[in-house]
């Protein structure tokens, strides 16, 4: 059967057509129906159902964890993903299209592609190799067959799992676009499969006269004998209307069957799952029937071969079959480089790269309470995890734990901060482009300047730079350190001096207004930079910024986040808080603008978080941006703004109500073209560090205090001076202490031949073997004297006595002797003016005794405790 016929397979990824407007789903209706009546050929939708992996996503996740501190928080998430899944039963569908080969199978291919692509819906065509995988994961075996199908009456068994297929039997006479969904998007471990086969038109037309014409005969019939039938009208005017519709051209006829494959482990659950799946038909007012005694061929009718076994088929029309559009609920598609978003209305993950989208700009617009600052650094978290430098402009301070937690750094900006950024530091740009970003800044900082005024400030700003040995065309130079406010100052004062009465009234105004910045009021920012560029978290807090200084530092900041993300290629995300706030303001709303528009060239993503979405619309930069945002996160709005935010965004009336309607941290996820409900979820370790909530943030506080009052009871008993330990001698608090003072453990087979574990202090001139063995020597040697001893220097490793005698031992790797065979001569030569012949080399490897003899008497471990017992047996 597969062998004789050719079929080609594409997998179709689905949308979410139930938010979608009103217009947006009959646009999608019509095009479906231009579909259907294109083919002349069978097809086969089949949607099987497979257990969500998350497999994948988290080991890919795991390699970009390179800071261990990080570790805990990655192992909470993790965790949380995977009892996500398993708590709500989530399954993952997948959705394809099987053609079957009647004249040309590329033509037909091609053409079902063309006409799905102008529904928006992404396809691909499945090989050999992954349509055997579809054969595999109906089976749930590794083999694209399976091994023993036992055929019950009620149901099948194929390789100890059960089956039960369930087929439409009727169909309501009229249904709502999309009805499908609801049994789509139902749990439970089933397949669907729907078979459409087009009928010729001649043959329709003949059978629907035929029809008509017996219809009337028993309309005619019923008549005469007074009697009343209102269902053979209705049937009568369906058919009427029908065979009108063919006749224009309008429609086309097609025969349909619709199944379900039921999977279980037991009978039991599948019965539960039948009547599960048969009261969801009910609901659609599908009638459902189980084709007892037929159940094999059923299971055939649900397996990727475009061939209807079981042959339960009902005619129905081009306009009819629109409805069945059976694409309508969006499952699991993740990147393997994204973040997770959240869960979408069937509990499955929505894992997506932003970076990977048109352009990686978003917005997030919520009203206050609805979760955004929550949602915000969830987010972070997430591309902090994933490698992703971070870049936030904090206007009320939230952000502060989520810095310390990450290790980032905070700069506070404000009067009475340590970290204050330079006007005059070049933080990284050109010497050029920091002159000319000046010219910018120095309106914004001094007030509008007169021609002359910007000739002497930029003299001055040269001869300030020139003091500091940078100079423009010395490349080397720019990392000298940067003038100050104050030198600049200096230069004009000596401007003045030399100048004549005309520019001295220019100057002294220009020295007034900077005196501002150097000795007044605003001195806080004449001082040098103390803030660490390379951080990959930074967090500007501007809460407690002077808003007389505010244009000035904003331009600072923004100044810098250019500089970042010019800087390098690597992925970078920058988060502005309260967004209104920078695009009310000519001058950062211009660098935002900036920002927008080429931030894609150097692999930038720009997140504006705004409570309202006329703060975006009345600033360039904010249209911009709303513009050029790929991804947009609406959580719950107010009646007063809804209007605008339908408006703006092209929402359908279901999406409003959504939102309107919406509870905390639940909101819709415009991606693309793509529209999803979206539920905001985090595990218990993110909550800790994220949560907004003022009571669980004083329960923290709270338990903190506690835990520093009744704090754990540490023991620690070793002493880190020696070198070598046992780590069965040690406690876990030793343990734990050895390692914060550089300690390593390794497993090593010591001089009774066993192997044993140690913790060995690091040293970069001596490896553990070599210590080991000077431990091992030292504890053995005990047994006969007290007199040993482990010399710091470069006499010999060990000394100990027998009857007043000093004996030396040399422990040797063999790392000396392939580096320098000189130093091993100037060793011996010590070892013989200090001891006499009363000395030997002892080998860590029996390769290497024969190296070693050469230069004096030399043993490894297996003459290690003869050489002890003769030398103590004197």
């Amino acid at each position: 059967m597969i062998r004789k016929n050719k079929i080609s397979v594409l997998k179709v990824d689905s949308l979410n057509f139930g938010i979608k407007h009103q217009n947006e789903q009959e646009t999608i209706m019509l095009t479906f129906q231009k579909f259907l009546n294109s083919i002349d050929f069978s097809i086969q939708i089949l949607m099987t159902t497979e257990t969500l992996d998350l497999t994948g996503y988290l080991d890919k996740l795991n390699e970009e964890i390179t800071d261990e501190r990080n570790r805990k928080i990655f192992d909470s998430y993790k965790k949380h993903m995977k009892d996500l899944v398993e708590k709500n039963s989530a399954m993952n569908r997948n959705f394809y299209l099987v053609i079957p080969e009647v004249l040309n199978i590329e033509i037909q291919t091609k053409l079902c592609e063309e006409r799905l692509h102008s529904l928006n819906l992404k396809t691909y065509r499945l090989n050999h190799k992954e349509i055997n995988g579809i054969f595999s994961n109906i089976f749930k075996s590794e083999k694209p067959l399976p091994d023993l199908i036992k055929n019950h009456p009620e149901y099948l068994e194929v390789d100890k799992k059960c089956h039960k297929i369930i087929y439409a039997h009727g169909y309501p006479r009229s249904v709502e676009k999309g009805f499908l969904d609801r049994l789509i998007s139902c749990s439970g471990n089933f397949d669907f499969s729907l078979h459409i086969k087009p009928q010729p038109i001649e043959q329709t037309m003949i059978l629907l006269n035929k029809e008509l014409q017996k219809q009337r005969a028993d309309l005619y019939s019923a008549k005469i004998k007074n009697q009343f039938n209102p269902s053979l009208d209705i049937k009568y005017q369906d058919t009427r209307n029908v065979l009108e519709n063919l006749q224009k051209g309008n429609e086309k006829l097609f025969d349909i069957s619709l199944y379900i494959n039921c999977r279980a482990d037991n009978v039991e659950e599948l019965r539960l799952l039948a009547k599960k799946i048969e009261s969801e038909l009910n609901a659609l007012l599908i009638i459902p029937r189980q084709p007892n005694f037929r159940m094999i061929q059923g299971f055939k009718s649900c397996l990727p071969l475009a061939k209807d076994f079981l042959g339960t088929t009902r005619n129905i029309t081009t306009s009819a079959l629109s409805a069945f559009f059976p694409f309508t609920s969006s499952f699991f598609k993740f990147d393997e480089t994204g973040v997770w978003f959240g869960l979408n209305k069937n509990n499955i993950p929505i894992i997506r790269d932003i970076f990977k989208l048109s352009n990686s700009n978003g917005m997030c617009l919520a009203s206050s309470g609805a979760g955004k600052s929550y949602m915000t650094k969830l987010f972070i978290t997430r591309h902090l995890l994933n490698g992703t430098k971070v870049i936030v402009i904090d206007p009320q301070g939230e952000y502060s734990g989520l810095v310390k937690k990450f290790k980032g750094q905070r700069i506070d900006l404000s009067r009475t901060s340590k970290t204050i950024i330079n006007p005059l530091d070049l933080m990284g740009h050109d010497y050029a482009e920091k002159r000319l970003s000046l010219m910018d800044l120095m309106p914004v900082m001094l007030g509008n300047l007169t021609e002359p005024q910007k000739s002497f400030i930029d003299q001055a700003l040269t001869e300030a730079y020139e003091r500091k040995d940078i100079f423009m065309d010395r490349k080397s130079s720019w990392k000298n350190e940067p003038p100050i406010l104050g030198d600049v100052l200096v230069v004009l004062e000596r401007m003045e001096e030399t100048a004549i009465s005309l520019e001295k009234v220019t100057l002294r105004s220009l020295i007034n207004r900077l005196r501002l910045y150097v000795d007044g009021v605003f001195s806080f920012l004449n001082r040098r930079t103390k803030i660490d560029f390379k951080n990959d978290f930074v967090c500007f807090d501007i809460g407690n910024m002077p808003k007389q200084v505010k244009p000035t530092i904003m331009f600072l900041v923004l100044d810098y986040v250019y500089m970042k993300m010019k800087g390098d290629l690597k992925r970078k995300l920058l988060v502005v808080d309260e967004a209104w706030t920078l695009l009310s303001r000519a001058e950062e709303a211009s660098y935002i603008f900036e920002i927008v528009k080429t931030c894609r060239k150097f692999n930038m993503g720009l997140l504006l978080i705004n409570q309202e979405v006329e703060g975006m619309l009345n600033s360039q930069a904010g249209r911009s941006a709303l513009a050029n945002s790929a991804y947009t996160i609406l959580l719950r709005q107010k009646p007063a703004v809804i209007d605008s935010v339908q408006k703006t965004f092209h929402l359908s009336d279901v999406e409003r109500v959504a939102l309107l309607t919406a509870g905390v941290g639940h909101g819709i996820l415009l991606m693309e073209d793509e529209h999803s409900e979206l539920k905001i979820v985090a595990s218990d370790e993110e909550h800790k560090q994220i949560t907004t909530n003022a009571d669980e943030i004083l329960n923290k506080d709270k338990e903190a205090e506690e835990k520093i009052i009744t704090g754990r009871k540490v023991n620690v008993k070793v002493d880190h001076r020696k070198q070598v330990h046992l780590s069965r001698e040690l406690s876990e608090d030793d343990m734990k202490y050895l390692k914060e003072k550089g300690f390593i453990e390794i497993k090593y087979k010591g001089i009774e031949g066993k192997f044993k574990r140690y913790f060995v202090k690091k040293y970069p001139n001596e490896s553990p073997q070599h210590m080991i063995w000077v431990y091992e020597i030292t504890n053995y040697l005990k047994k006969f004297t007290d007199k040993v001893d482990t010399p710091r220097t470069s006499k010999a490793d060990l000394i100990f006595e027998v009857e007043g005698k000093k004996y030396a031992i040399e422990v040797e790797t063999g790392k000396l002797i392939e580096k320098d065979k000189s130093k091993i001569q100037k060793k011996v030569e010590y070892l013989k003016k200090d001891f006499g012949d009363n000395w030997f080399f002892f080998v860590t490897n029996l390769h290497l005794k024969k190296k070693y003899h050469k230069f004096g008497s030399t043993v490894d471990h297996r003459g290690i405790k003869r050489k002890f017992f003769a030398l103590f047996k004197k």
